[in-house]
């Protein structure tokens, strides 16, 4: 076993199963990055105001061979035994939050743990998973929700409406939301904060739901920008995040990645971000 593993900490699915409410969704990958691939998305309800969401996201540097299914494998087989110690208990899951919550920012958002699922007497641990924190609430105008906040009250927003607005106001700067023209200079002085907006509502099989976006810059030079997290996504009270965009993955292409690793070009993400695009779970259509 590679010293990667030995460094990770993991959830096991089955102990989040026992402590908590679960709602896992899958995305289809097809129309928004035309790729092929699923991402396994894990809703994990540590209260009725706070979701932890882990993203199994696919490997796109995996080599299908001919007559493989396409979507490839989100997960490898692990020996459990070698690994146990490394599993997060409850408590230190409620801790971790706990911290969390109280300043939750983008760059909490990580790659740092992976998650593990029990399949037929073996065990398996994702590829890569994203890890993130959310809060949910009910705040009307003028009390503004803080960063990673579900707010189904707020006044809706869209990006194009951001774009125009920010561009009028701060015609110096780039639009930071536009990967074509990325200013990879994060300015610390800027007068304005990165945070959820709720954009518009959708009825989704009898259910309301509610589509938010997430403003932030592309900033990294060489690396992924995981601070964007799942950039759009829909929401439904009770259910969780049902859908989403991860652009950032499919945008950088890692250095030790093989010439068959998949890239998402500029052009299709600033489509989809404009646009204001997302995956839905195959469970909701």
């Amino acid at each position: 076993m590679s010293n990667l593993f030995l460094a990770q900490e993991y959830f096991l699915l089955d102990d989040l199963k026992t402590n908590f409410k679960i709602n896992k969704y899958t995305l289809d990958t097809k129309d928004l990055y035309n790729i092929q691939k699923d991402i396994n998305v894990f809703n994990i309800f540590i209260s009725k105001e706070n979701i932890l969401l882990l993203s199994v996201l696919p490997d796109l540097d995996e080599k299908i061979l001919h007559r493989m299914d396409e979507r490839g494998n989100n997960w490898m087989i692990i020996n459990y035994d070698k690994i146990k110690d490394k599993v997060f208990s409850k408590e230190k899951i409620l801790s971790m939050l706990s911290d969390w919550k109280m300043n939750n920012t983008p760059e909490k958002k990580t790659f740092q743990y992976k998650l593990i699922k029990k399949e037929n007497g073996s065990y398996y641990v994702s590829k890569k998973c994203l890890t993130e924190f959310f809060s949910i609430a009910n705040l009307e105008s003028p009390l503004v929700s803080t960063y990673a906040t579900i707010n189904i009250s707020e006044k809706k927003v869209t990006i194009q409406q951001m774009e125009k607005s920010f561009k009028k106001q701060i015609p110096s700067q780039k639009f930071i939301m536009d990967p074509r023209d990325a200013d990879l200079s994060k300015n610390i002085d800027i007068p304005y904060s990165f945070r959820n907006y709720l954009s518009k509502e959708l009825l989704i099989k009898g259910k309301k739901a509610y589509q938010f976006w997430t403003f932030d810059g592309w900033w990294m030079q060489d690396g992924y920008d995981e601070h964007r997290g799942i950039d759009r996504f829909l929401y439904i009270p009770d259910k969780g995040i049902v859908g989403g965009s991860y652009d950032f993955y499919f945008k950088l292409k890692p250095k030790n990645s093989s010439n068959e690793y998949y890239t998402a070009t500029n052009g299709l993400l600033w489509n989809n971000i404009i646009n204001e695009k997302i995956m839905i779970a195959k469970e909701l259509k």
